[in-house]
């Protein structure tokens, strides 16, 4: 199971929960973070390097309630490998939040692969 000692930790390391103002990608589940929804924003300090993880209130919920701890971006691999859902006493609705966070997943991969092959076909123009 993922675990925060897996991971090294950022020099630095900066939460805030944002409302936004134009759309985002989760960087978990890949779905829309539309205009005025809250999201969470994580900026990290790595080896001299900035980098900004942007996640949707449902992810962020998943991912604090079931693990607590995993690495940015890696929610769905971190639950997929060896989660005990049935550890929980609310393992029916966490399998429901996790059912539903693949879900946006693979709705937001199709999007992105429909805008991919619509920007080459007007490059090909």
């Amino acid at each position: 199971m993922c675990d925060c000692s897996d991971f090294e930790p950022p020099a630095v390391y900066e939460e805030v929960t944002r409302r936004a103002r134009k759309r985002h990608r989760c960087g978990e589940c890949l779905g829309l973070i539309e205009p005025r929804s809250c999201y969470e924003e994580i900026r990290c300090l790595w080896e001299g390097q900035w980098s900004t993880h942007k996640t949707c209130v449902a992810c962020s919920v998943i991912g604090r309630t079931l693990l607590g701890c995993y690495g940015l971006g890696g929610l769905a691999e971190c639950l997929s490998e060896d989660f005990d859902f049935s550890d929980r006493v609310d393992s029916r609705d966490a399998r429901i939040a996790y059912a539903g966070m693949l879900r946006r997943r693979r709705h937001a991969e199709r999007t992105l692969r429909r805008e991919a092959a619509h920007e080459a076909d007007e490059d090909g123009r």
